[in-house]
This record gives C-alpha cells, sequence and structure tokens, in this order.
C-alpha cells in the first residue's frame, strides 16, 4: 500500500508540476499575445499616420491643380472674353460703314433718277 501510496504522491507531483507548466504556458501565451497587440496597434498608428501624411499631399496637390487650371481657365475666358468684345466692335463698326456707304450710295444714285423722272414723278 505504501509503494500505491508513494506512486500517488509522485504521480500528484507530476500533475502539480503540469499544471504549474499549463499556467506558465496561459501566462506566456497572454504575455504574447498583449505585445503582439500593442505592436499590432503602433504599427497601425504608423501606417494610418503615413496615410494621413500621403492624403495631406495628395488634397494640397489637387488643390494646386485645381487653382492652376482655374487661374489657366480664368486668363482663357478672359481673352475670349476681350476677343468678342473686339469682335463685337468691329463688326459694329463695318455695319456703321456699311449703313454710311449704303446711305452714300443711296444719296449718289438718287439725284440721276430724279433727273431721268419726268416731271410727274414716274418714268
Amino acid at each position: 500500500m505504501r509503494k500505491i501510496i508513494t506512486t500517488l504522491a509522485m504521480k500528484n507531483e507530476e500533475i502539480q508540476n503540469f499544471i504549474y507548466s499549463l499556467k506558465q504556458m496561459m501566462q506566456n501565451v497572454e504575455d504574447n499575445s498583449s505585445r503582439v497587440r500593442e505592436d499590432l496597434e503602433s504599427e497601425f498608428q504608423s501606417l494610418y499616420a503615413l496615410l494621413d501624411e500621403l492624403k495631406d499631399e495628395m488634397l494640397t496637390k489637387i488643390k494646386q491643380e485645381r487653382a492652376s487650371r482655374t487661374y489657366e481657365l480664368q486668363t482663357q475666358v478672359a481673352a475670349c472674353a476681350k476677343a468678342l468684345e473686339s469682335s463685337e466692335e468691329l463688326l459694329e463698326a463695318a455695319n456703321q460703314a456699311l449703313g454710311t456707304a449704303n446711305d452714300h450710295d443711296f444719296v449718289q444714285v438718287s439725284p440721276r433718277r430724279r433727273r431721268a423722272m419726268s416731271p410727274s414723278g414716274c418714268p
């Protein structure tokens, strides 16, 4: 019986050692898991910071491009408006010149016709 008790006592000690080992492993798993989580959080924070920086750079480039293109287009609009104004002035001058030329032709034709007409006003 002593032998059985001794064997049981040794098995109990082995079980206690095994339980202690398992508890140590569990603690290691918890510690490693926490460390890995912290590392992951840190990596993601770095990635977020990098992405925010890239986003800011891209937004700045977009704003600069928009400002540049808007300026170019405003310049083109102003130039076209000026050209249109000049064209309208030329068109008005041409119409006036044409009107004056027609009036002048009418004045030149009218006296001749009057001479060719009879006193009654009929040809």
